[in-house]
C-alpha cells in the first residue's frame, strides 16, 4: 500500500524547544521522555511524544492550515461511535499549524492482513464495515469538498456525466504527461463504457473519509480501534472509502470484502449487487487525480499506473 511512494512535502523538523512549547500549550506541567517520528502519512508530518506524567500524544504539523482546521472540525462531529483519537488542541509554531492529538494504541491495517487467516480478516473486514457504517450517520444537504466549517465550498457529485467530465479534465491537464502513449484514450473510453453503472449509487450526500486505507486504520486484533487522519474528508458517496480500502489486492482479499459486506448490512447499509465495480469507478477518480500534478515521484506513477491498468482491464 503505497509503497516507495514519495512525499510532495518534505517532513517538517521541530527543534526540542519548540516539541516543549507545543505540548506545555495543553498540558502545562508535562515532562518529555522521548519523541519519535510517525511513518506512514504522505503529507503531514507526525511526532509521538512520551511523557512521564501524562499519557503520549501526537503532535500533527501541517503546512495547510486549513486542512488542519476541517480535520478538528470532523473530529468534533464524527458521532461518538466512530472509534478515533481525540483531538485534544490546536496552536501555530513559525508559520505551521499544529495539532495535538489523542495517541491510540494498535497495528495499522496494512500490517495486521499479512499473517492473518481467512477466518480473521473477514472479521476484520466485518468491523471495518461496521465503522464505516457510524461514519455515514453523518448527513449533508449537498454533495462536495468541505471548507474548515464543514460547509460545502466546491460542489460534487458523483453521477455518470460528473464521472466522465472529471476524468476527462484531468487528461487536459497534468496526468497526461505522467501515463504510457494511448492510455489517457483508453481510461476515458473505460469511463465512458461503465458510468452508467453509478446510477444505482444510492448511497447519498455522506461524510466520506477521503483516504480510508490500511495506512490510517489501526487495529487490535480483529476489531477497529480508531481511525486516522481526516484531512481528506468530504461529503459524498460511499464508493470512494469503499474503493480507497480495496485498491490493493492482498491474501483472502474475498474474505476481507465479505465481512465488510456484512459489516456495512449489520448497520443498516445493503449494498447492490455491482458494489465492488461502483467501488472502482469511484476510486478511478481518486488514482486520476493523483498523476494531476505538475511534479510527481517516479514510484507513484509506477503505481498509480499499475492500479489503473488493473482497473480499466477488470471484468
Amino acid at each position: 500500500m503505497k509503497t516507495n511512494w514519495e512525499r510532495h512535502n518534505a517532513i517538517i523538523h521541530l527543534p526540542d524547544e519548540a516539541i516543549t512549547s507545543i505540548v506545555k500549550s495543553y498540558y502545562l506541567h508535562a515532562i518529555i521522555t522521548s519523541t519519535s517520528l510517525l511513518s506512514g502519512g504522505l503529507s503531514h508530518t507526525n511526532l509521538k511524544v512520551d511523557m512521564a506524567n501524562e499519557r503520549p500524544v501526537v503532535i500533527r504539523i501541517a503546512r495547510d492550515s486549513e486542512s488542519l482546521l476541517r480535520e478538528n472540525e470532523v473530529h468534533r462531529i464524527l458521532p461518538t461511535s466512530v472509534r478515533r483519537p481525540h483531538f485534544l488542541h490546536t496552536t501555530k509554531w513559525n508559520g505551521y499549524s499544529i495539532g495535538l492529538l489523542e495517541w491510540k494504541e494498535g497495528v495499522l491495517l496494512r500490517d495486521q492482513l499479512t499473517n492473518s487467516s481467512a477466518r480473521e480478516i473477514r472479521e476484520m473486514g466485518k468491523s471495518i464495515g461496521e465503522q464505516l457504517a457510524c461514519i455515514r450517520e453523518k448527513r449533508f444537504t449537498t454533495y462536495g469538498f468541505l471548507d474548515p466549517n464543514l460547509d460545502v465550498m466546491e460542489e460534487f457529485r458523483l453521477t455518470p456525466q460528473s464521472f466522465i467530465t472529471t476524468i476527462e479534465s484531468f487528461f487536459n491537464n497534468h496526468a497526461s504527461k505522467w501515463l504510457p502513449e494511448h492510455m489517457p484514450e483508453k481510461i476515458i473510453e473505460f469511463a465512458k463504457e461503465n458510468a452508467p453503472l453509478l446510477k444505482e449509487d444510492q448511497s447519498g450526500a455522506g461524510l466520506v473519509h477521503g483516504d480510508f486505507n490500511g495506512l490510517n486504520i489501526l487495529m487490535t486484533n480483529t476489531e477497529v480501534n480508531a481511525i486516522l487522519d481526516w484531512e481528506f474528508a468530504l461529503s459524498g458517496s460511499i464508493y470512494f472509502d469503499i474503493g480507497n480500502l480495496l485498491r490493493y489486492e492482498f491474501n483472502h482479499i474475498d474474505s476481507f470484502e465479505q465481512g465488510l459486506y456484512e459489516g456495512l448490512k449489520n448497520e443498516g447499509i445493503s449494498l447492490p449487487k455491482q458494489w465492488k465495480k461502483l467501488a472502482k469507478l469511484a476510486d478511478l477518480i481518486a488514482l486520476c487525480s493523483l498523476l494531476d500534478r505538475v511534479m510527481c515521484g517516479e514510484n507513484r506513477v509506477k503505481d498509480i499506473t499499475r492500479l489503473i491498468k488493473q482497473t480499466i482491464h477488470s471484468e
